[in-house]
């Protein structure tokens, strides 16, 4: 019989769901905290960060929809990332190498999903017609993006499917 949590009675153990959603979202806030950082120091309000993001979907009317928006592209860019993580989890069933090396495969992920994302998907395939940003800010992202996203998402996909069990 399973051991219930005092925390969450109504559940024996945490699943997978609840680690990939609370990982993509501090991930998320993280990265975005990041961002927030870097461009408020230009003199960009935090706000327009989060509605960057919804122009991916809206286009530049993100802009003009004020507190909705900037929700909206917190949502969107946490449910990004939430695929993101989860992809890792679906690809390390193929590639136990993945699973091996969760480090150096999680880095190395996490870099080449935020090149795939920014300056693939972004540009390209989106609604939205971002700004060019200098070399210095790319390099901060990749990085962030390996340390936020790629890392945790290897230990994620090392869990079982069934998640972390529960404490008595």
């Amino acid at each position: 019989m399973p051991v219930r949590s005092p925390s969450l009675p109504l559940s024996p153990a945490l699943p997978m769901l609840f680690w990939l959603v609370l990982l993509a979202t501090g991930a998320a806030l993280l990265d975005l905290g990041v961002a927030v950082a870097w461009f408020g120091a230009q003199g960009v309000p935090a706000e327009r960060v989060f509605q960057s993001i919804a122009t991916w979907v809206m286009g530049r009317s993100a802009y003009f929809g004020g507190d909705a928006t900037v929700v909206f592209g917190g949502l969107l860019y946490t449910a990004v990332l939430c695929a993101v993580m989860g992809l890792y989890r679906v690809l390390a069933r193929r590639l136990p190498l993945l699973l091996a090396r969760p480090i150096t495969a999680g880095a190395l992920y996490g870099a080449l999903m935020y090149l795939l994302i920014f300056l693939v998907l972004v540009p390209h395939v989106s609604a939205a017609n971002p700004a060019p940003h200098p070399l210095i800010w790319h390099a901060l992202c990749v990085l962030a993006y390996a340390l936020l996203v790629g890392i945790p998402a290897a230990l994620l996909a090392r869990l079982p499917a069934e998640g972390l069990p529960a404490r008595a």
